[in-house]
């Protein structure tokens, strides 16, 4: 006897609804105050002739467009989900992540190579109008990060932009420091020194996202989610005798799903919906699972799949060789 079922829960829909409108509203915010700055700086770097200063209004610039592209990316994940995209276009936020990420990189490479020219012969710079507008900078990007950071640790697609903002942000103060260095010692290749800092920072900032978005394309095991203590949850419950062919990944951040195969004995499968509600209660209520799919059996008999993870069992007086947590 076999019996499966879904559930997929509302409450949680509703969370992700409220993240969405929350972080589209700190994005619009953060874009008015990037695109009012950027002008500024551009016009000052080319009057001053500091790399630095170009280079991080270069940055800013990225920033506006990762905003605007994390913007976009919610705008299209709200869509509903059809009969060709059944989990609808949630990870539109995570491929806008990955483009976020690397046109950092990007970035990084043209200052790298703009620095590396001026090493050879540093033009003079005017540190005065570098302090100016650095400083300046610095405050507006302070403030463009204060607004994202809340929702930047709820979604990679912010994460994404409030990381460009975070770059540029350090880029102040490198911005800063080289113009201080112009102005007291006159040292101007202090330029393309700061200029290659703000490189280095824009790369590692890029390199933790990346690797983020990655895990979750490849639909690694949510970060957050102790698989090892799920299934031991689950095989806690009466009747429950083994958990396996188990799958948990990310949609888009905050949005998980599980898939898992549970064997129960007879006393269980002759009435099985209490047992299927706690066994869906404890995924998404007590570990906050968005899309359950569970399927319950009474043997492992024809499971063909070899999908097992292994996971300390807490209760002895049930671990058979029908677990099969092999591996």
């Amino acid at each position: 006897m076999v019996d499966a079922t879904q559930h997929h829960t509302t409450s949680g829909s509703a969370h992700s609804h409220d993240h969405r409108s929350a972080s589209r509203r700190r994005l619009g915010i953060s874009l008015a105050l990037i695109l009012g700055y950027m002008v500024a700086e551009v016009i000052g770097g080319l009057v001053s002739g500091s790399l630095a200063l170009l280079a991080d209004a270069g940055h800013m610039l990225t920033d506006a467009a990762a905003i605007g592209l994390a913007i976009l990316a919610i705008w299209i994940s709200s869509r509903p989900a059809s009969i060709e995209q059944t989990f609808g276009f949630h990870r539109t936020e995570i491929l806008a992540a990955m483009l976020n990420a690397l046109s950092l990189w990007l970035i990084a490479a043209w200052i790298f190579f703009e620095a590396s020219r001026r090493f050879g012969d540093s033009p003079e710079v005017d540190g005065g109008l570098m302090l100016v507008v650095g400083a300046i900078g610095l405050m507006v990007n302070a403030a463009t990060a204060w607004v994202l950071h809340r929702s930047a640790g709820e979604s990679l697609n912010v994460e994404g932009a409030f990381l460009h903002v975070l770059g540029d942000l350090l880029g102040s103060v490198a911005v800063v420091v080289a113009g201080v260095l112009v102005l007291s010692f006159g040292w101007h290749i202090a330029d393309p020194i700061f200029g290659i800092v703000i490189g280095v920072l824009i790369l590692a900032s890029s390199f933790r996202l990346l690797w983020k978005v990655l895990h979750v394309l490849m639909e690694g095991t949510p970060a957050h989610l102790d698989l090892h203590q799920l299934c031991q949850r689950l095989e806690e419950l009466d009747g429950v005798t083994g958990v396996h062919d188990i799958h948990a990944w990310s949609i888009t951040t905050g949005y998980d799903a599980l898939s898992a195969h549970v064997t129960a004995d007879a006393s269980v499968m002759g009435d099985p919906n209490p047992v299927m509600q706690r066994l869906r209660d404890i995924a998404s209520t007590e570990f906050g699972i968005g899309h359950v799919t569970i399927q319950l059996e009474d043997s492992m008999d024809g499971c063909d799949e070899d999908h097992h993870i292994e996971h300390p069992n807490v209760r002895p007086d049930v671990y058979t060789a029908t677990h099969r947590h092999d591996g």
